[in-house]
């Protein structure tokens, strides 16, 4: 995947053999194909260096200021406010900005570490200061892109893709963790920073870490997500006022430097109308919209009939057999390695689009993350949040009853592992989220902890991650901006239960999408949804009982199969599990007669395997 690397020695000047070596086989292992761009530095105690996404040509994601004595490296997408280049432009006679990244030497020339609270955006930066000696990394808020750090005592590695670490060949032993994989199948995914390989950690959100000329290393942590918490609410009309301007706002900031055109991710869900309708008035022409789905399924349909409506460029990515026989092997294949091997393969339909639209843009908008913004915490269990993490936190985050559901499990019939060794450190690691969340007063404070310090980075950044070769993926719903703006509102969740599920804060949800929709562009709200009625129809009395016909009387099948995803547990199970079987040194053989398919476990046993095969020497073998 495109992103960023780099190498810091602790206690000796970097080896320049080792490090020309190291610096290529990691930036090699970071990109999809060797014609992506990239581009690197190197310094007395290191290197860094980057590698851009395939639909980009010049590498805007380095920048190398002379005048100032500055070099960064940055992969993600960074923000910076007019007043801010006014002020630089006042204060350092600026004249020429090739680019919005080449503002960030002169931000951090006049604020230094401070600079960590004068952007916005997703990003992992390292820089450089050539005069100084000093080196400093640090990711945004919301820490939603992963970025991987290994630290030992002579040095510290970062790199966007855990490859690009193993690679190295600084990393004497590699051995797998089986608490991190346990505690992915039972979690969904792992909501510790540990990862799949022991020593390799991911960088929490809103970490910054200080490296001065001597190597002496500080980390901390510069923000979290109580600073939403306890703000003065505005009333009812000056909350909808409030929120709609900034999340115009954040829109605008997304498509800013888009270039020609727009990759919309149009579903048959309503936070990609929400998105739409900021967009159709003026920059309609821009709007190249796409989704994906089985054939009449409503995440196609839907999307088709509003793109002819509004004479919309949309293509549709037919789930079919032909994609299921030509083009889901290597798409499951690359979803795997492209994560981490923390997506599975029934998410390959997600890159399958995405290679595609690449060539329209280098950019997508898209409404991730909305459905959680906008409904008032009403938490079922699910692919985004198991029922395992919701019980986790509806017991006000009880360990021992935690683990004992955890022991009880099914999942230690799948693994290779010292079950009480599993346990004990697990244990471990719920306590530390515990302890965490012992500062905060109600369970509604701790929910929005976990979805935006866990769930938020470790679903969606993953998710997002996994295509960043391609393109970069903007969300204006979990845009920092428009965070502290919804914040103010009575829209803001953290006074309700989060298990709330009464029908006045669902109507209240109900309402806000059409009122935001309607303010914008009212045609929209007219038009079906895979709900099965429309945004209108929650202001007519016939409307209200249609949706709650919909909702309580037939309710949606939750079985039918929308993305053809049933049948690819087979094909992947005999096209790449059962060819490439080899021993392995933590999972059983996943799927059996006696033991069911479950696209998790298939999908890290093929990632085992293949480090496994590649990294055979250096893995530690027990």
């Amino acid at each position: 995947m495109a992103g960023i690397a780099g190498i810091i020695f602790k206690q000796r000047e970097g080896c320049d053999d080792i490090l020309k070596r190291s610096s290529e086989i990691m930036l090699d292992k970071l990109g999809y194909l060797t014609s992506q761009s990239r581009g690197y530095v190197m310094f007395p105690y290191g290197f860094f260096g980057n590698v851009i996404p395939i639909s980009e040509k010049e590498n805007h994601h380095m920048v190398v200021n002379d005048i100032l004595g500055i070099d960064i490296i940055l992969e993600g997408l960074v923000y910076i406010s007019q007043e801010e280049r006014n002020m630089l432009i006042n204060e350092y006679k600026i004249k020429d900005i090739p680019h919005e990244n080449s503002w960030l030497p002169w931000m951090y020339h006049h604020y230094g570490n401070e600079i960590v609270n004068k952007l916005t955006g997703w990003y992992n930066v390292f820089l450089y200061d050539h005069k100084s000696g000093k080196s400093l990394m640090f990711n945004d808020r919301l820490g939603y892109l992963p970025l991987y750090i290994y630290e030992s005592e002579s040095l510290i590695m970062f790199a966007s893709k855990i490859e690009a670490l193993l690679v190295s060949g600084l990393i004497e032993n590699i051995e797998f963790d089986p608490t991190t994989l346990t505690e992915h199948l039972f979690f969904n995914y792992p909501l510790s920073d540990n990862t799949y390989i022991k020593n390799i950690t991911t960088l929490s959100n809103a970490s910054i870490i200080d490296i001065n000329q001597i190597r002496m290393i500080s980390k901390k942590q510069y923000w979290s997500i109580d600073n939403l918490f306890g703000q003065t609410t505005l009333k009812s009309d000056d909350s909808f006022e409030f929120l709609t301007y900034a999340l115009k706002r954040s829109v605008q900031k997304g498509v800013a430097g888009c270039g020609d055109f727009i990759n919309l991710s149009l579903t048959g869900g309503w936070d990609s109308r929400v998105i739409l309708s900021f967009l159709l008035t003026e920059l309609r022409h821009k709007i190249n919209s796409y989704s994906f789905g089985a054939a009449m399924s409503e995440d196609i349909t839907i999307p088709q009939f509003i793109a002819d409506q509004e004479s919309l460029k949309y293509t549709p990515y037919i789930l079919d057999n032909n994609y299921l026989s030509n083009t889901f092997t290597q798409n499951a294949i690359d979803t795997i390695l492209l994560s981490n091997g923390t997506r599975g393969y029934k998410r390959a339909h997600y890159l399958y689009s995405i290679r595609d639209i690449s060539k329209v843009s280098s950019f997508i908008l898209t409404g991730i993350f909305g459905d959680e913004i906008f409904k008032i915490a009403q938490a079922t269990g699910g692919e985004v949040l198991s029922k395992n993490t919701i019980d986790y936190l509806d017991s006000d985050f009880n360990v021992q009853q935690t683990i004992k559901k955890l022991a009880d499990s099914s999942l230690f019939n799948f693994l290779n592992v010292e079950k009480g060794e599993i346990l004990d450190e697990m244990s471990m690691r719920l306590q530390r989220i515990k302890s965490q969340m012992s500062s905060y007063d109600t369970i509604s404070e701790k929910y929005y902890v976990l979805r935006f310090e866990i769930n938020l980075r470790k679903y969606f950044g993953h998710e997002v991650n996994s295509y960043n070769d391609f393109v970069y993926c903007f969300s204006p719903f979990i845009d920092i901006d428009f965070l502290y703006a919804f914040a103010k509102t009575k829209y803001f969740g953290t006074s309700h239960n989060f298990n709330s599920n009464s029908i006045f804060l669902k109507r209240q949800s109900t309402r806000l999408y059409y009122n935001i929709v309607n303010k914008n562009y009212p045609p929209l709200t007219k038009y079906c949804s895979a709900r099965g009625y429309s945004m209108q129809d929650s202001k007519t009395i016939q409307g209200q009982i249609k949706i709650m016909y919909n909702k309580y009387i037939i309710k949606k099948d939750l079985s039918k199969d929308s993305f053809n995803t049933k049948p690819t547990d087979r094909i992947f199970f005999d096209r790449i599990i059962v060819p490439n079987k080899e021993h392995n040194l933590i999972f059983k053989f996943p799927a059996t007669d006696n033991y069911p398919f479950t696209d998790k476990l298939n999908s890290l046993y093929f990632w085992i395997n293949r480090i496994s095969q590649r990294y055979y020497n250096n893995i530690i073998h027990k």
